[in-house]
């Protein structure tokens, strides 16, 4: 026979709660360790090489030639501001902002409410940052000396024109915020570090070259960043510096007017309309149909490829028999070809009809 001890009702409730109360603890914990940011590998960022006078050639953008140059600096960056060596993909940190379905979306709505307008700039105008301390801002410090950042198609997805696009608002901020960072620091070493920090996050938007607004961000980061480098360099008077660095800023204006060029030589606008009954038609040139198939086949750039195929999904739909079958041909070549991102691009513009909003928007371009 058995010895059987009656434990008292009260005593029984209290431990039931303590195991509870315990496994709730577990369990919150478990939570917290799966939802924390990822921690950035440990990564070092390379001084820039020296440069030299041929470095220091100004790019003749206004001349025949650059019509067929890629759309990127030819100025060396590594001179300037060298990527990292980190083996993190960046983008696993800054995904996490994206607006609608980042997880950490509500930070980065709180770090753009802690946007001031900074004092003692002097005429360096670079419009409202955070504090120099702000966690957020460090927290993103180490992913930036990342070598790669790529989002699509494994952090986010491609679905035609309705592709998301990463919290590219929040970067450009934190680009100001370390460049102003940087030019309000006494000691020029480390103020050169914090502007050298937003060109490495241009450089790492552009790296992908995926989406138009992505690359345009990114462009923005990099000249925020350089003139900071030069701000710094002429207070120091190092006129080598501020030479390389007023040559990259030289080099803003041309990109940003031949991504206009080459988006508005493949615009719809001017051949879409509404017809009384709702009906959208659309009435091509073949001559603009060329240039559009040229670009998604040829184009040098990924970026300006993924939009001439936006377009050619249009035509696809309402353009003419024989423009239909070739605005066809070309998707499916794009599909078979070998650069993944721009394949299943191609194959989810083909799964979806073009969306009235982007028709609608076309209508009111070319009022």
């Amino acid at each position: 026979m058995t010895a059987r001890t009656n434990t008292p009702p009260r005593l029984q409730t209290l431990a039931a709660t303590a195991v509870i109360v315990l496994l709730g603890g577990l369990l919150a914990v478990r939570l917290m360790a799966r939802d924390r940011a990822p921690e950035a590998p440990r990564a070092s960022v390379p001084a820039p090489g020296a440069s030299t006078l041929a470095d220091l050639e100004v790019p003749c953008w206004s001349c025949p030639d650059a019509v067929s140059w890629r759309i990127r600096f030819r100025t060396n960056l590594d001179l300037l501001a060298p990527l990292g060596n980190g083996s993190a993909n960046a983008a696993t940190f800054f995904v996490q902002f994206e607006k609608t379905v980042g997880r950490r979306a509500a930070e980065a709505a709180a770090f753009m409410a802690r946007r001031t307008k900074p004092g003692g700039m002097g005429d360096f105008e670079i419009g409202k940052v955070v504090p120099p301390d702000d966690p957020l801002l460090l927290e993103a410090q180490p992913w930036v000396d990342q070598a790669t950042m790529r989002f699509y198609p494994d952090l986010l997805p491609i679905n035609g024109a309705n592709t998301p696009v990463p919290n590219l608002l929040l970067m450009l901020n934190m680009a100001r915020s370390w460049t102003a960072r940087g030019v309000a620091e006494a000691n020029p070493t480390a103020g050169l570090k914090d502007c050298r920090r937003a060109i490495r996050l241009g450089r790492l938007l552009r790296q992908e070259d995926a989406v138009l607004i992505s690359d345009l961000v990114g462009l923005a980061c990099i000249h925020i960043g350089t003139r900071g480098v030069y701000e710094i360099a002429q207070r120091t008077g190092d006129t080598r510096l501020a030479l390389l660095a007023s040559i990259v800023i030289g080099e803003v204006a041309p990109q940003r007017l031949y991504t206009s060029q080459r988006i508005t030589s493949v615009s719809l606008a001017p051949f879409v309309a509404k017809e009384a009954s709702g009906a959208y038609t659309l009435s091509l040139s073949d001559k603009r149909l060329d240039t559009m198939v040229e670009m998604a086949t040829k184009c040098p750039d990924r970026r300006f490829k993924g939009e001439a195929l936006l377009d050619l999904r249009v035509v696809e739909t309402y353009g003419t028999p024989s423009q239909q079958e070739r605005a066809r041909t070309v998707i499916d070549q794009v599909i078979a070809g070998g650069d993944p991102v721009m394949a299943t691009l191609a194959r989810s513009c083909r799964a979806t009809r073009p969306e009235e909003s982007m028709l609608e928007q076309m209508v009111s371009q070319a009022r």
